[in-house]
């Protein structure tokens, strides 16, 4: 289970930071300038997200970039609905984190 929750999970910092960005995106935007501007936002956001995946995450490159890439192109999508699939997959990475740091039973005391 902790290996499908690292395959697919992100992590929570970069899961945050998008859904936030996303509202502040779409939030107000109904002149539909906006959509370029997420397009231009989605494409700059590759980076750090496949940054954070690699670094804090513990991601192999080739994951991390490809789930930057998919950070991007949610956020370029002028709807509310990507900010879900990026909520959820970032409790899943926070799930695999608790996974990953809890200690085995009566070790920790």
């Amino acid at each position: 289970m902790n290996k499908f929750l690292q395959t697919i999970g992100l992590d929570p910092l970069v899961a945050f930071a998008v859904v936030a960005i996303d509202f502040m995106l779409f939030g107000t935007d109904a002149t539909g300038v906006g959509w370029i501007i997420s397009c231009f936002v989605g494409l700059l956001l590759i980076v750090p997200s496949a940054l954070l995946q690699h670094f804090s995450f513990g991601d192999k490159w080739p994951a991390a970039f490809a789930k930057g890439v998919i950070v991007g192109i949610l956020t370029a999508i002028p709807t509310p609905l990507p900010s879900v699939v990026t909520f959820s997959v970032g409790v899943a990475g926070l799930l695999s984190q608790i996974k990953r740091n809890q200690l085995p039973p009566g070790k920790g005391k």
